[in-house]
């Protein structure tokens, strides 16, 4: 552009490129070389605005920069927020851009260009896969449960915050490799003591114990007032110590529960907690709901910690 015939045309007085087009949908630029409105003294601003007539909540995130004509970087480049951009809003970016007299000294033969990198992100009809029920293996669950609660020949005790559990080492080893090795393996315990659990509640390591032993699925459910819901923080901590000791079906379970119940106060939670545990149904899900159902500023955030 000829810089020095534009820039003195007045407050909240802009110049729009031409219309280009970015992950399907029309976009433009409007420049405001004094600034948008009075507040921004002595500083230029830049705007994006969307351009296609039928689109609505179009998710985006907006870059700009100033270029010298060789495409050289001037200015640090400034990226706004991811923003639901539709026609009827006023567009997004960034009203104090740069201070004029930062940039004006870099120009040569009185032109300079304005770069803007959109990054659309893109909604596709996907449904999310319902949670497949898992088939309770056949087993004389009853009585397993009868000889964990008797405690008859039992070979091994944890205390767990102060509370005791007798169990056998070989039902334990039967249904979980790592009690295997931590039995019978070349690393199995030396000492028959008490076997410590510090970093787990007993709330939580009794009903995995009755689910090696009989299958039993824990009670996930707890009231809410008039109504049930389930309690996802006990689903959470359960699948986290199903996951330690290589419980596959329980930690299905729980995973199938947080699958669920996913919203917007527990979604990032819940994606950092199958990101850790492998849990790629729960993290798909809850990428699909961050991408699709949630405020921007979630998705912003997930961007930001990624």
């Amino acid at each position: 552009m000829g810089y020095s015939l534009e820039k003195d045309i007045g407050k909240g007085k802009f110049l729009e490129s031409g219309t280009f087009n970015v992950g399907g949908y029309d976009w433009s630029i409007k420049y405001y070389p004094n600034g948008h409105s009075t507040a921004e003294n002595d500083y230029a601003s830049v705007f994006i605005y969307l351009k296609s007539d039928e689109a609505q909540n179009v998710k985006a995130q907006p870059s700009f920069a100033i270029l010298n004509q060789n495409g050289d970087l001037l200015l640090k480049q400034l990226t706004a927020g991811v923003n639901n951009f539709d026609k009827k809003n006023d567009g997004f970016g960034f009203p104090n851009f740069q201070r004029r007299s930062a940039f004006e000294s870099h120009i040569k033969d009185d032109c300079f260009v304005i770069r803007c990198i959109v990054t659309v992100f893109k909604v596709f009809p996907v449904q999310v896969e319902p949670a497949v029920p898992l088939p309770v293996p056949a087993a004389d669950k009853q009585q397993l449960s009868y000889l964990l609660e008797a405690g008859y020949g039992a070979d091994v005790t944890f205390e767990v915050k102060g509370q005791t559990f007798n169990a056998h080492k070989c039902i334990l080893a039967m249904r979980s490799q790592v009690f295997r090795a931590q039995f019978f393996g070349p690393l199995k315990e030396k000492s028959d003591a008490i076997i410590k659990i510090e970093d787990m509640d007993a709330p939580v390591f009794e009903p995995l114990l009755r689910f090696i032993y009989s299958e039993t699925i824990p009670e996930f459910e707890e009231e809410n007032g008039s109504e049930k819901k389930h309690n996802t923080e006990f689903a959470q901590h359960l699948l986290a110590a199903a996951d330690r000791y290589d419980l596959e079906r329980l930690k299905k379970i729980c995973e199938n529960i947080l699958y669920g119940s996913i919203e917007k106060n527990n979604v990032i939670p819940l994606w950092s907690l199958a990101e850790r545990h492998n849990c790629t149904h729960l993290k798909t899900a809850c990428l699909k709901y961050i991408i699709y159902i949630a405020p921007p500023e979630i998705l912003s955030e997930v961007i930001y910690e990624a």
